[in-house]
């Protein structure tokens, strides 16, 4: 509050003295804050003028201004740039709606190409590879990738912070795509490789959340990641039973021809209408490679006992999600779920997920803290992972996909606290860092859980198995899932709070100071006494 009454009010004073207790005139400021952005300091002068008049008011506050012959003066100066810092701040709120939009239909087009062949892609890969050696190819592409991307990650998302996050943006979505056209070829090592070295700029997620963190307040930051978060799941809602739908009635080059002209729409999408968002906020830093090298990256997390608590339970909670994600489709057909079944099972937990990271946690983030959000998440995804390791039956495994829905909170809401404890010229590296350890576990997750399957002998294929022809736990590699989760869980239960002066102080004064003498040199005449004075009594 003090911090805004002076941004507000340093045209009106030589100095500042707040004597006691200046409840009437934090009520006003607060009140109006929200409603009239910068017009505050009029409800100040009204409290001030109302307290100097009442002398009997024991919650009268007092504030007395050397300058008080100027006042009438200044304030019609500071009314009218009110105004405009009015009208200013509306535009700003619908700009950043549109901005989030715009980057959700990027998020939408690209995973609903990929969706369109997500239920084809299995059945097709054992065909030419063979059912005991898909599994293999897949871990060790996707292991690559992940690899590559934990290694690309933190040095796309610094650059994303000197240059931009639009041509990143268009890069990324351009090369996650690219693999689609190539299964258009008879020869699936073709797409199978570029799948693998894709990894080393397909790092979306990054440049999105950063790209939101420079368009969006704090206030407005964990609804927005949850947006689109919950595009991701919107695309998968449909577009699996969709592409099943195209294969059936049109051929399967015709689901890669489409997937591949929706790929292609995207990246026109963001060449053309995408906006840039780093010139809202601020311009770009200078970059710096030993800044984006990842293994610098973990020095730094190393030496910060607080980025390393977030580090351990983003790696831990991630690692048997990825793993579930890989393999918990083809776990469900061997234990009895037919194709409709799974299409539905995949709508279901879709439709639920939108839910979950929309208007669950909007409402959530109004109530509770980050932190409080991701323990929540957290408790959702332990339950669910504890219920698949010990339950096979058909309806029990359709409403444990609740449970499932609403673990999806995690990812937003980490992303959106670090983004909080992160400076504007650090959100690319922040959440690249974020990018690089979850691409790790895409990588090593659904290798742990198919040595896991394959270790209980619980068959990861496209046919039914009989009850008696698995272990006595088929869902063990769940439970061991669990013991991650569990550790994630534990960590964020006693994660040290983070205030904000652990942020660089003489940083953190130089940008204050830079503001106040922009908006002096705004509002005071240039060549005025008063202008010298009050940027040196400011600073």
């Amino acid at each position: 509050f003090f911090l805004l009454f002076i941004k507000n009010n340093y045209c009106l004073m030589g100095w500042l003295r707040v004597i006691t207790k200046p409840r009437r005139v934090l009520k006003s400021l607060l009140y109006d804050s929200k409603k009239k952005g910068a017009r505050s300091v009029l409800s100040f002068s009204h409290a001030h003028n109302s307290d100097h008049n009442d002398s009997d008011d024991e919650e009268a506050d007092t504030v007395d201004l050397l300058n008080n012959s100027n006042n009438s003066n200044n304030l019609s100066c500071v009314d009218s740039s009110s105004k405009g810092d009015s009208a200013d701040e509306d535009k700003k709120i619908s700009s950043s709606r549109s901005y989030v939009n715009a980057i959700t239909v990027v998020i939408f087009l690209e995973f609903f190409s990929w969706g369109l062949v997500t239920t084809i892609l299995p059945e097709v890969f054992s065909n030419f590879f063979g059912p005991e050696s898909k599994w293999i190819v897949l871990g060790l592409t996707q292991g690559l990738k992940g690899f590559l991307s934990f290694l690309s990650a933190p040095i796309i998302g610094a650059m994303s912070d000197s240059f931009g996050r639009k041509m990143f943006l268009l890069v990324a979505v351009a090369t996650t795509c690219l693999p689609i056209p190539f299964l258009l070829l008879s020869n699936l090592w073709w797409h199978v490789i570029i799948v693998a070295l894709s990894g080393i700029s397909s790092v979306t997620f990054s440049i999105v959340f950063a790209y939101v963190s420079d368009v969006t307040t704090e206030a407005e930051r964990s609804a927005a990641f949850g947006q689109v978060s919950a595009t991701f799941a919107a695309s998968l809602v449909i577009s699996p039973a969709l592409g099943s739908l195209l294969q059936v009635y049109a051929g399967i080059n015709a689901v890669y021809i489409v997937s591949s002209v929706i790929a292609l729409v995207d990246v026109i999408f963001i060449a053309f209408w995408v906006p840039e968002s780093m010139t809202r906020t601020t311009e770009g830093k200078q970059f710096e490679w030993k800044h984006a090298s990842p293994f610098t990256s973990l020095k730094v997390v190393f030496s910060s006992t607080y980025m390393l608590q977030w580090s351990v339970i983003v790696f831990f909670s991630y690692l048997p999600e990825a793993g579930q994600y890989q393999c918990l489709i083809m776990y469900l057909q061997s234990v009895g779920f037919t194709k409709p079944d799974l299409a539905t099972f995949i709508a279901t937990v879709g439709i639920l997920s939108i839910i979950a990271q929309t208007a669950v946690l909007s409402y959530m983030s109004k109530r509770f803290s980050e932190k409080t959000i991701i323990i929540i998440g957290l408790i959702a995804q332990l339950l669910q992972l504890a219920l698949y390791g010990l339950l096979t039956g058909r309806t029990a495994l359709f409403i444990i996909g609740i449970v499932l829905a609403f673990s999806s909170l995690n990812y937003p809401a980490v992303s959106a606290l670090l983004s909080h404890n992160a400076s504007k010229e650090q959100q690319g590296t922040v959440q690249g860092m974020v990018t690089g350890i979850r691409s790790l576990c895409t990588g090593l997750g659904p290798a742990i859980f198919g040595s896991l399957f394959q270790y209980v002998e619980t068959p990861l294929n496209d046919e039914v198995q009989s009850r008696s022809s698995m272990s006595g736990v088929p869902g063990a590699p769940f439970l061991v899932g669990c013991a991650f989760v569990f550790v994630a869980l534990f960590v964020a239960a006693n994660v040290t709070a983070r205030k904000r002066r652990d942020v660089d102080a003489p940083a953190a004064m130089e940008v204050v100071a830079s503001d106040v003498e922009d908006d002096i040199a705004r509002l005071v005449e240039p060549h005025s006494p008063t202008r010298q004075t009050s940027v040196i009594e400011i600073k």
